[in-house]
C-alpha cells in the first residue's frame, strides 16, 4: 500500500499507453510523457517551443486546435498525421494551457479499412453469385437482410424487412407449404434445409430461387441464417435446351424417315437399271456390248453416289464408320476430276487440274465424297471453267461463277440452304451439298476454308 501511495502523477502519465504533452497558450511544451518522445522527435526537456518540434503545417493545425479550445473552454477532438501513423487527438483547455491526448488509431484503421475492403467482396460476390443472406433473431423476432436479398425481392424500402416475414409473404402461394415444412423440420431438428420455390417481386416479376436454411449460435443464443439465390436465368437456359432438344428430335426423327424413305424408293429402281443393263450386254447388237459397258459403270458409281447421300444420315447419330488407310491424294483428285469432265463438257465448262502424288493417311471414302461434292458445287455455279489441285495436306476447288456475298457465307453450309443467283433450271439438288460437306470435315478433323470475291470467284481449300 505504500508503495501505491508513493507513485507520482508524473509516472503513471509516462506509462500511460496514450502520448500525453501540455502545451501553453504560447506553445511553450510544459510537460511530456516518454512516448511524446516517439513523435515529437526534437523534444529534450520541457521549456521547448512546438513550433520548433514539428514541421509548419502540423504546427498551424495543432495551434489552431489549442486556440479554439482555449477559446470555447471546452473539450474537443481532431485527427493528425505524423510519421506515417494516424492520431485521434484529444484536446482538455485548463486556464492558460491544454493537455494534448494523442490516440495512435492506426491499427484500428488498418483494421477497419480491412473490414470494410471485406465487406465490399462480399456485397460482389454476392451480387455476381445472386445470393443473398438473411438472419432471424429468435427472441427479438427480428430480421436482418443483406442488399442482395433486397435486390433479389425488389424490394427499395430496406425498414420493411425488420420485423415482417416477407419471404413468406413474397412466395408463390403454390411454394408457400412446402417452404414452411422445410423451416418446421429446422427448429425441430436443427440439421440444414434446402429446396427451390419462386417469388414473386414487389413488382410482380416472377422469380424462381434456390434457397439454403440453417441454424448459427450468436453469444449461446440461436439463430435461424439463410441464403436465397436467384436462379432464374439458369431455369430459362434449362427450358431453352428442353426446347431445342425437342426441335432437334423432331427434326432428326423427320430426316431420318425421309432418308428411309429414300433408300427404299431410290435404290430399287436403280437395282433395275443394272439388271437391265446386264442384260444389254449379251444383247446380239454389235454396239449394245459397248454401251451397256459404260451405262453399266454410269449406273455403278450414280448409285455409289446415293448410297454414300444416304449414309450421311449416321453422321448426325455418330454411326458414321471412320477407317484410316494410306492412299495416293492426287491419284483420288485426278481420277474424279477425269469422271466429272464429260459432265462439265456437256455445259461448256473447261475443268482443269493440277495434281501431285502425296500418299496420307485418311478416310478415302470421305475425302472422296468432300471431293465430289465440291464439284458437283462448283458445276452449278461455274460460267466457263473449273480448277482443281492438292497439296500435301489437302486439295482445292475453284469456279469462275459469281461469287458468294460475305454475308451470305456463313450460311451456304446449312442445310437446305441455296444461293439465289441461279435459274431453276441450273439450281438442282436440294441444297445439302456443302452441309455434307462440312459435317463430314468434322468427323474426319478436317477444316474448310472459303475465300470468294462477288462477280469473280469461289474458291474451297480443305484442310486434312
Amino acid at each position: 500500500m505504500n508503495n501505491i501511495k508513493s507513485v507520482s502523477p508524473e509516472f503513471v502519465a509516462d506509462i500511460a499507453t496514450n502520448i500525453l504533452v501540455e502545451v501553453a497558450k504560447s506553445g511553450k511544451i510544459l510537460f511530456f510523457n516518454t512516448k511524446a518522445a516517439c513523435v515529437f522527435a526534437n523534444i529534450r526537456k520541457p521549456g521547448v517551443y512546438l513550433k520548433n518540434v514539428v514541421v509548419d503545417d502540423d504546427f498551424r493545425v495543432l495551434m489552431q486546435n489549442i486556440d479554439t479550445a482555449l477559446y470555447q473552454q471546452y473539450p474537443h477532438h481532431f485527427y493528425w498525421m505524423q510519421k506515417e501513423r494516424f492520431y485521434l487527438v484529444y484536446v482538455y483547455p485548463k486556464d492558460d494551457s491544454v493537455w494534448l491526448v494523442m490516440e495512435d488509431i492506426t491499427e484500428k484503421r488498418r483494421q477497419a479499412h480491412l473490414l470494410y475492403l471485406s465487406s465490399q467482396r462480399m456485397m460482389f460476390a454476392e451480387r455476381i453469385a445472386k445470393l443473398g443472406y438473411w438472419e432471424l433473431d429468435i427472441a427479438l423476432k427480428r430480421f436482418y437482410w443483406s442488399d442482395e436479398m433486397y435486390r433479389i425481392f425488389g424490394i427499395k424500402d430496406k425498414s420493411k424487412t425488420y420485423h415482417r416475414n416477407l419471404i413468406r409473404e413474397l412466395l408463390h402461394p403454390d411454394d408457400l407449404g412446402m417452404y414452411k415444412q422445410k423451416l418446421k423440420e429446422l427448429i425441430g431438428t436443427h440439421r440444414d434445409i434446402k429446396g427451390d420455390a419462386r417469388i414473386v417481386t414487389y413488382e410482380g416479376e416472377l422469380k424462381y430461387c434456390r434457397f439454403m436454411a440453417g441454424i448459427i449460435y450468436e453469444s449461446g443464443e440461436p439463430k435461424i441464417a439463410g441464403a436465397f439465390q436467384d436462379i432464374s436465368d439458369l431455369i430459362k437456359a434449362q427450358h431453352q435446351l428442353i426446347d431445342a432438344k425437342k426441335a432437334a428430335d423432331e427434326a432428326n426423327l423427320a430426316k431420318s424417315y425421309f432418308l428411309a424413305q429414300a433408300s427404299h424408293d431410290i435404290r430399287q429402281p436403280l437395282q433395275a437399271m443394272d439388271l437391265f443393263i446386264e442384260g444389254l450386254k449379251n444383247a446380239p447388237v454389235e454396239k449394245y456390248p459397248e454401251l451397256a459397258d459404260k451405262l453399266s459403270v454410269l449406273s455403278r458409281n450414280l448409285t455409289g453416289l446415293v448410297n454414300n447421300f444416304l449414309d450421311v444420315s449416321k453422321l448426325d447419330s455418330g454411326g458414321m464408320v471412320f477407317e484410316v488407310q494410306n492412299f495416293d491424294l492426287g491419284g483420288l483428285v485426278a481420277r474424279i476430276c477425269d469422271e466429272y469432265k464429260e459432265m462439265a463438257a456437256e455445259k461448256q465448262i473447261i475443268l482443269s487440274y493440277r495434281v501431285e502424288n502425296v500418299i496420307i493417311n485418311q478416310d478415302v471414302f470421305l475425302v472422296e465424297r468432300i471431293l465430289r461434292n465440291l464439284l458437283s458445287n462448283a458445276l452449278k455455279y461455274a460460267k466457263t471453267k473449273i480448277r482443281v489441285g492438292n497439296t500435301k495436306n489437302g486439295f482445292w476447288v475453284v469456279d469462275d461463277g459469281d461469287g458468294i456475298d460475305k454475308n451470305k457465307q456463313k450460311h451456304i453450309f446449312k442445310a437446305f440452304y441455296q444461293c439465289n443467283t441461279l435459274s431453276d433450271r441450273r439450281r438442282g439438288g436440294a441444297g445439302l451439298g456443302l452441309n455434307i460437306v462440312e459435317k463430314i470435315a468434322e468427323v474426319i478433323g478436317a477444316k474448310i476454308r472459303l475465300r470468294s470475291k462477288l462477280k469473280c470467284y469461289s474458291a474451297f481449300e480443305v484442310r486434312i
